[in-house]
């Protein structure tokens, strides 16, 4: 039968996996499938891209699913029309190209810039190894026991006995 100390760290466990979950289902964005520079300029041309959002690395958008035959590979077609009816979210890298803008506005796509922010992959890095050194801190001083801990070096055992 487990112990009381066994079944509060399994709720825990339990607690912080529900909770990643719910941070990833709310936070972050729906699927999107990926699309090569190429295949995003061909779409373009087709008029079939549409809520364009040009960050620093990426470009994410809307993806007209209708009318995609000849435009791209079946297999590419497959993937984007398992996303849903009419439209589907796809993603692809953002070039340094300086006639990029002049076709959207060509093309009559709608976009704007999003800044990215990029605090959560900074902190990580810094956050995640204290977490890991106080974990194991913690860890050696609840095998230590309190009476055999850091702070009893030193402290003599010897018992003074009074006649």
């Amino acid at each position: 039968m487990p112990s009381i100390q066994q079944k509060f760290s399994i709720g825990y466990f339990i607690l912080a996996f529900l909770g990643l979950f719910l941070i990833r289902t709310m936070f972050l964005v729906p699927q999107s499938e990926n699309l090569s520079c190429c295949d995003f300029k061909t779409l373009l041309k087709a008029g079939k891209v549409a809520d364009l959002g040009l960050g620093e690395r990426t470009i994410t958008g809307r993806l007209m699913t209708d009318g995609l035959e000849g435009l791209l590979p079946q297999a590419r077609l497959k993937a984007f029309r398992q996303g849903g009816q009419g439209e589907s979210r796809f993603v692809t890298v953002q070039l340094n190209d300086p006639t990029l803008i002049p076709a959207l506005e060509t093309a009559g796509t709608q976009f704007q810039g999003r800044i990215e922010s990029h605090w959560l992959g900074t902190l990580l890095p810094w956050i995640v190894p204290v977490l890991v050194f106080v974990a194991i801190w913690e860890f050696l001083m609840r095998r230590m026991g309190t009476a055999s801990g850091l702070m009893s070096i030193g402290k003599s055992k010897a018992k003074v006995y009074v006649e």
